[in-house]
């Protein structure tokens, strides 16, 4: 995960900011919790995890495939209609199979722009 997205700003900028330091001392077992945690999280930079959970009490990972997954599907939909859209302008009309392939579409991502809400619900719960 990148310093940006853990601590908001740039580590040189951060780090001007910051002259409090904390030392927290542990045992190789507690150690190794630790590192097992940061790598699940993909988190590199020991002092930005220790900082998120100290202030935040928690970190969240989530899954972003399934998203970019609707993203690209949405982005398809949205490219066939405007095919669609340029077609009608162009040639006065549409063919009833670009429709009903477009409707097929639409309802193939109705449920997982709701599975995607019920999500973020949860997230938002945490």
């Amino acid at each position: 995960m990148a310093w940006q997205n853990i601590c908001g700003g740039s580590r040189k900028a951060t780090l001007n900011l910051r002259k409090n330091g904390f030392v927290l001392r542990l045992d190789d077992s507690e150690l190794n919790q630790v590192e097992k945690k940061m790598k699940s999280l993909g988190i590199k930079n020991r002092e930005a995890f220790a900082r998120k959970l100290l202030l935040d009490g928690y970190i969240v990972q989530i899954d972003t495939k399934p998203t970019a997954d609707l993203v690209r599907l949405v982005k398809n939909a949205t490219v066939n209609i405007n095919q669609i859209a340029k077609r009608a302008n162009e040639s006065g009309g549409v063919y009833e199979s670009d429709v009903l392939d477009l409707l097929s579409e639409v309802n193939r991502l109705v449920p997982l722009v709701v599975e995607a809400h019920r999500n973020v619900a949860v997230l938002g719960d945490l």
